[in-house]
């Protein structure tokens, strides 16, 4: 400073302000960005460990018998519904397993234990492949999470015991996804009948379990991607697959991927993970 005047900034100091600014832009937002992952991953995580104490709930007081859920059972098992005057989200008790949970009536759905965080809808990348266009699952069917619908939709026929359907692996069963059956169900399925161990047998979770496994062409990666390592001819290598929380039986929640069927639209089965589960990675 001369004469009371301050001092100019010169260009090349702008320069260099400017490239150490960006230089921590460049550390800060991935980082904020994987911190955010890691969030909503454990969020969903501990909102399925909640559903699954509600099923725990629902068996101990049916004499563990699952419910049966005529129409959509992979979605309409327990939820909400939502006010066509303010978007407001309120229990939908019409659902058996929807007084099992603490489902608050609100506008903020971070509050509600059945919609994932990181819930981006499921994407129609195909042609006919009914996705959820621009709304969030929650959104579109009152929760994020998808159900093993052969829990609920077993209909309940001589010979068809969970473990004992001609064609399918041990512990599984094969009614037809997503198709109302009541009106054919003798009974509901009992807990005690299925033969499938607790800790590999899917009970429900983040969409992409199904999606994946069903190879229907549809996305719903909403926790992004993570590294997975896989044997080659040349040693080990490393690819980056979609991955998603899955809430299993015994009440355990797993961050996992899952192997696409060899045929597309196989029935959902009771293991769906058989020879093709892998805990991934993580970053």
């Amino acid at each position: 400073m001369r004469d009371g005047q301050f001092r100019g900034v010169t260009l090349l100091e702008t320069v260099v302000s400017l490239s150490v600014i960006a230089l921590l832009l460049s550390i800060l937002v991935p980082a904020l960005s994987s911190a955010r992952v890691a969030s909503h991953r454990e969020k969903c995580q501990n909102n399925q460990r909640q559903i699954g104490q509600a099923w725990s709930a629902y068996l101990a007081d049916n004499d563990g018998e699952f419910p049966h859920v005529p129409v959509q059972p992979g979605w309409f098992y327990g939820g909400c519904r939502f006010s066509s005057v303010d978007e407001m989200a309120f229990p939908d008790f019409d659902r058996p397993l929807t007084s099992y949970l603490a489902l608050p009536r609100t506008t903020n759905f971070d509050d509600v234990v059945c919609c994932c965080p990181a819930d981006e809808g499921i994407t129609d990348v195909d042609v006919g492949t009914f996705g959820t266009g621009r709304r969030t699952a929650f959104r579109s069917f009152g929760t994020s999470y998808r159900l093993n619908a052969a829990l609920v939709s077993w209909d309940g026929a001589p010979g068809n015991t969970p473990g004992n359907t001609p064609g399918s692996a041990s512990g599984s069963a094969s009614p037809v996804v997503d198709e109302p059956i009541s009106h054919r169900a003798t009974r509901s399925l009992r807990r005690m009948e299925i033969t499938t161990p607790a800790s590999r047998l899917v009970l429900m979770g983040d969409p992409i379990w199904y999606e994946l496994a069903q190879s229907t062409g549809r996305k719903a990666d909403w926790h992004g991607h993570v590294k997975v390592a896989t044997a080659s001819e040349s040693g080990t290598q490393h690819r980056k697959v979609p991955a998603g929380n899955v809430l299993f039986l015994d009440g355990s929640v797993k961050f996992v991927t899952i192997k696409p069927r060899e045929q597309k639209n196989q029935p959902v089965m009771f293991d769906p993970i058989v020879g093709g589960a892998a805990t991934p990675d993580q970053e």
